[in-house]
């Protein structure tokens, strides 16, 4: 068998390799690449030839990796990332001429925090970069395993149903601050100075649902201790629910960030259901480490991020308002 020479080997194909384990598309891997598709095409050829494996087959309109692409993939990435290290190790960053665009995908609430936070510790030395603000639903994971999405905030455990083959654990993770629920009412509402258990499993509730199913944190707790609150109405988006606590008597019970930003209009107490509180992370492809830009717009947020939940209620236990 005769053996490949590093000296002998283009070296551009180890990045193509890279993108195409990614995106596990010819199209998208082009496009990443900013090639055609039958660059990329004949590249997957030459891949093929010089491992001596498939890499990725048809199955109906998608392709699927082998096994030995599957294994391959990691020590890929790792080799494409020490690559972009090399390279970036003496790049400056420039926040003030620095433009483009940093993408995080997070629900409603929390994505609140994240605006006040790049306001505050980004934009004013980084006029130029945009925020963009998405949802983190499924249609995101393609994005996001492939580095498309700059940073993903999501809590543990998690709350983003992602397809089989997209593991969030192979992100670098990092944790921002604790979060706990708090239950609220409109100012002018009758339980507006508290409640005890009874009351409230009598109240009419909102369900904040992002994955659409029946019952909450709260209904599972309430169901071990052998009781059942009424619902009246149900979301899958955490604003909309605010709306409806604002005009109506239903009682909501959310994390507490929900109302850091609207806490005059409501009143807000400890939950009579112990509902355990759970830690909010941010994570980011491992490709985007050492980008220069990444890092210093990351680090921004994530002290921002935490310095409001030290100073704004959003750890620690609720403040009645």
């Amino acid at each position: 068998m005769t053996r490949t020479r590093l000296e002998d080997l283009d070296l551009n194909l180890i990045v193509t390799l890279h993108w195409l384990l990614t995106e596990q598309s010819v199209t998208r891997a082009a496009a990443r690449l900013d090639v055609s598709q039958p660059t990329v095409s004949h590249a997957l050829g030459r891949l093929r030839d010089l491992l001596g494996d498939p890499l990725l087959i048809k199955s109906g309109r998608t392709m699927l990796a082998t096994k030995k692409a599957e294994a391959l993939q990691p020590r890929v990435a790792e080799i494409v990332d020490r690559m972009r290290d090399l390279l970036l190790e003496e790049e400056s960053f420039d926040p003030a001429n620095q433009s483009g665009r940093f993408r995080i995908a997070v629900i409603d609430s929390v994505g609140a925090v994240v605006i006040r936070a790049w306001q505050k510790a980004v934009q004013p030395d980084a006029p130029n970069l945009e925020l963009d603000i998405l949802q983190p639903a499924v249609p995101q994971a393609q994005d996001l395993i492939a580095g498309k999405i700059d940073a993903i905030i999501l809590p543990e455990p998690k709350m983003l149903q992602l397809p089989p083959g997209v593991n969030v654990d192979e992100f670098v993770q990092r944790p921002i601050f604790e979060e706990h629920y708090v239950t609220a009412v409109r100012r002018d509402h009758p339980l507006a100075n508290g409640m005890d258990i009874e009351s409230y499993v009598k109240a009419d509730h909102i369900l904040i649902n992002p994955e659409g199913l029946d019952v909450g944190a709260v209904d599972q707790v309430l169901h071990a201790a052998g009781m059942k609150r009424r619902i009246a109405f149900r979301t899958e988006t955490f604003l909309l629910a605010l709306e409806v606590l604002e005009n109506s008597d239903c009682v909501l019970t959310a994390p507490a960030t929900l109302f850091n930003f609207s806490r005059g209009k409501f009143s807000i107490f400890d939950c009579p259901v112990k509902v355990p509180s759970f830690k909010l992370f941010i994570g980011w492809h491992p490709n985007w480490t050492h980008d220069p830009q990444h890092r210093w717009v990351r680090e921004r947020l994530i002290a921002e991020m935490i310095r409001m939940a030290e100073n704004c209620s959003l750890s620690g236990g609720p403040r009645a308002s």
